[in-house]
């Protein structure tokens, strides 16, 4: 296993450095720059003075060498300075941005394991039924919702309609409430924001808990266990499910990078000060050292969260081993 991971950890070394120049150059290609849009409408800039902002900005030199400096300087810890916050990206990144987005995406994540894992062995064990038919078609239904429109209808109800929910942001405009009372009032502005994530992102678990449980129950294990004379929940609990964790782990894993990432489009929405909603601005403007800091880590996130997952792979499945 030792082996086997710094192996792993080799070849992702490689795969970040490919990743890195792909994402740096299509940055570097993208038809204007920060300094183009910064000085769009304003006649009173000369040329040279924009040559000497591009210098600043370090826009001046071709791809392969604002590559070679960007590593260079990205391998002593310094991804440099946001054009946009003026402060270094680290900072930026690595800000409460960051944990507001972590914090939306974990409790969604959570609840949508607590709803899709009960949900989805239901449904297997009564395949073709009416209670299997109702539970894939709110999966599904959940799965083809755009995520803006879906934000849209529970504004108009919940906060608009019936003035339950605050319709935006993440504390309420004026109060300056502390303790407790500021964490429920971020508390209240993050329901919605939590619902649209969850809505949208249970119906893929859902239906990936009862494939593999669907899969699992046509064992013959499991009809070796009902032939014995076990009870129905046994089976399907201490047998069935267990092997169903196997598939379901690794998908986990895989999901760590979405953690972090952020919602764009949700926190757009609901002005949540989130490392999405960062990033998406970081678009408009082309800053770049934010945005090959903020792929990279999203690119760590992944590779990591791969290779946790095939870890965990061989501790659920002692079957598995590698050499």
């Amino acid at each position: 296993m030792r082996q086997y991971i710094i192996r792993r950890i080799l070849i992702s070394v490689l795969v970040l450095l490919g990743v890195s120049f792909l994402i740096y150059g299509m940055l570097r290609i993208m038809p204007s720059d920060f300094v183009d849009q910064l000085t769009a409408g304003n006649p009173k800039i000369t040329s040279e003075q924009k040559e000497a902002l591009k210098e600043a900005y370090g826009l001046n030199t071709g791809i392969l060498e604002g590559y070679v400096n960007w590593l260079g300087d990205a391998l002593h810890g310094d991804f440099g300075t946001s054009f946009t916050y003026r402060k270094p990206v680290t900072e930026v990144l690595f800000s409460s941005k960051l944990w507001v987005s972590f914090t939306l995406s974990a409790i969604a994540f959570v609840i949508e394991l607590i709803i899709a894992i009960p949900l989805g062995i239901i449904a297997a064990r009564k395949q073709y039924s009416k209670t299997d038919y109702a539970i894939v078609f709110c999966a599904l239904a959940g799965l083809s919702l755009p995520s803006f429109f879906f934000a849209a209808v529970l504004r108009r109800v919940f906060s608009i309609g019936l003035g339950w929910l605050p319709l935006s942001g993440m504390v309420t405009a004026k109060q300056n409430f502390t303790g407790l009372a500021h964490i429920a009032d971020m508390g209240m502005h993050f329901i919605l924001p939590i619902v649209v994530f969850v809505i949208l992102g249970v119906g893929s678990w859902l239906r990936y808990v009862r494939t593999n449980m669907l899969e699992v129950l046509n064992a013959d294990y499991v009809r070796t266990a009902r032939a014995k004379g076990l009870s129905e929940h046994k089976v399907i609990y201490k047998h069935a499910f267990r092997n169903t964790l196997i598939p379901i782990v690794t998908f986990i894993g895989g999901s760590i990078p979405g953690l972090f990432s952020g919602a764009i489009i949700t926190e757009s929405i609901f002005s949540i000060d989130g490392i999405g909603k960062a990033a998406i601005d970081a678009v408009h403007t082309n800053d770049i050292p934010f945005l090959m800091a903020y792929m990279m880590f999203l690119a760590v996130l992944t590779i990591l969260g791969t290779l946790i997952s095939d870890v965990l792979y061989a501790v659920v499945d002692p079957r598995v081993r590698y050499n």
